[in-house]
């Protein structure tokens, strides 16, 4: 593991803070990788153990909204199950397919993936269905593999992707969408988390006191979606949106040659 000065206990604090946030964000929203990786890069951390404790903060705080979800009743198990494996299979492709893919080519993507979202979310009609109503296997494959595709070849966001892809395609409301996800993405970040674990790459002193705080998050944000509902999740979406958007397009005048 590359040598590099521990945060003080100011720092650890500050990423506790943010980790909070970011776990609360990803419960409703997702996008909270936003909020924790570019944090610890500026705490100091490795690049590689940044991204490993992103994950397992990630993986920490959408297991506790998993957890919240599913005991009020609001995650549609059949759509997850069908949708489980083909999302795996799209993500490992993606991958495979983004280690040859240049840089510039996937921070372009992003950029333009972020506008389209936003449309759809701005522009989207009142809820259709509030049941958990169960769709053809096909059209939830259609809907949810294609973003698992995004998770392996891109990345950020894929929540909030997912849970626009499900309302839009398979017709849920917000709150049936986002609570249906969150296992899905949670597959999709545990493989890559174990990676890292194998590998030796989380650094512990930083990333305990960020699991914790996540777990809060996530257990509060998904508390607040299902007592928020549509509207609120529908904001919270077009916010972590046009974040998205500014940060990228940030990042890529900041990095030009």
């Amino acid at each position: 593991m590359e040598a590099f000065a521990e945060p003080g206990i100011s720092w650890l604090i500050a990423l506790a803070f943010i980790a909070f946030s970011a776990g609360y964000i990803d419960a409703v929203a997702g996008g909270g990788g936003m909020l924790n990786l570019p944090a610890l890069m500026v705490a100091g951390v490795p690049p590689v153990s940044a991204l490993a404790i992103n994950k397992v903060t990630g993986v920490a705080g959408t297991t506790f909204a998993v957890i919240k979800y599913a005991t009020k009743k609001q995650i549609h198990w059949h759509t997850v199950l069908v949708a489980a494996i083909p999302c795996l299979i799209a993500s490992y492709i993606g991958g495979k397919i983004a280690l040859g893919a240049s840089a510039n080519a996937l921070a372009w993507a992003i950029i333009i993936c972020i506008p389209i979202a936003l449309f759809i979310v701005m522009t989207d009609k009142p809820t259709i269905r509030k049941g958990h109503t169960i769709t053809s296997p096909l059209k939830t494959i259609s809907a949810i593999a294609p973003i698992g595709f995004y998770d392996g070849i891109l990345g950020p966001g894929t929540g909030t992707y997912m849970a626009i892809a499900v309302r839009k395609i398979l017709r849920f409301d917000y709150l049936l969408a986002t609570a249906t996800i969150k296992p899905l993405n949670l597959l999709t970040n545990i493989g890559a988390a174990i990676a890292f674990l194998l590998a030796g790459k989380v650094i512990w002193v930083i990333a305990v006191p960020m699991i914790m705080a996540s777990s809060l998050g996530g257990w509060l944000g998904s508390h607040s979606a299902v007592k928020g509902g549509e509207r609120f999740i529908r904001r919270l979406l077009i916010s972590v949106l046009i974040v998205m958007l500014i940060a990228n397009i940030y990042k890529m005048v900041a990095t030009a040659p």
